[in-house]
């Protein structure tokens, strides 16, 4: 998993040019996390289009026993608020 935390100089580098570098190479989720914008978009290397998080990140890789599940915009008002 990769997470990139996303800024007006870098964001077009991060959807254009690593994207689809990490999804070529079998990354199996990439995030990127918008400030501005307050969303997460995950990208898994099939996807022609991202998942665009809002309220509720869950994320459970195989084998954790428990999921990280993340409310958004609690986490957002307490990082930018």
């Amino acid at each position: 998993m990769v997470i990139e935390v996303s800024s007006p100089s870098t964001a077009r580098y991060d959807r254009v040019v690593k994207r689809p570098a990490f999804q070529d190479a079998g990354v199996e989720e990439f995030w990127i996390v918008d400030l501005d914008a307050r969303l997460v978009e995950r990208w898994r290397p099939e996807d022609g289009r991202p998942d665009i998080l809002l309220e509720r990140l869950t994320w459970q890789p195989e084998g954790a026993p428990q999921p990280l599940d993340s409310d958004l915009a609690a986490f957002f008002a307490g990082v930018l608020d």
